[in-house]
């Protein structure tokens, strides 16, 4: 049998190629870190749920707004349940513009004072000792 005279390089003809060989199956990765496990089943994780909870009861802290319901901001580094401020929707998400924290948290710590202050107010907030001067939506 001779090769076909368009056929230069004497290779056969074009068609399915062969499948490549299975990989090796990956060893599968843990969905959460035992450190994780641990901690999401600590009484410590229990109270900062507890703490959130009742954070998202409170109303807005930007004040003049007091609205409610409220989003739970995580505040500083590392995270922490337990430092978590009441900020609402129009007042934490980037896409409502200026004066949201996620648009520009140095503008809006300016604006509303900073990081510890803002705790401080939670705390009374939740302690109930603060008189909130803050207009309430209804």
């Amino acid at each position: 049998m001779t090769a076909h005279p368009g056929n230069l390089g004497g290779k056969p003809p074009l068609g399915l190629k062969e499948p490549p060989p299975p990989k090796k199956p990956r060893k599968p990765i843990p969905r959460q870190s035992r450190k994780r496990k641990a901690y999401l089943a600590s009484p410590e994780r229990e109270a900062g749920k507890a703490h959130m909870a009742r954070v998202a009861g409170l109303r807005c802290i930007v004040p003049d707004c007091g609205a409610h319901p409220v989003e739970v901001h995580h505040e500083g580094k590392p995270r922490s349940d337990m430092r978590v401020l009441p900020i609402c929707a129009k007042h934490h998400r980037r896409e409502f513009g200026p004066g949201a924290y996620h648009y520009s948290p140095k503008a809006f710590y300016e604006a509303h004072g900073d990081s510890k202050f803002l705790l401080a107010v939670v705390a009374d907030m939740l302690a109930g000792q603060f008189n909130s001067p803050w207009k309430v939506k209804r």
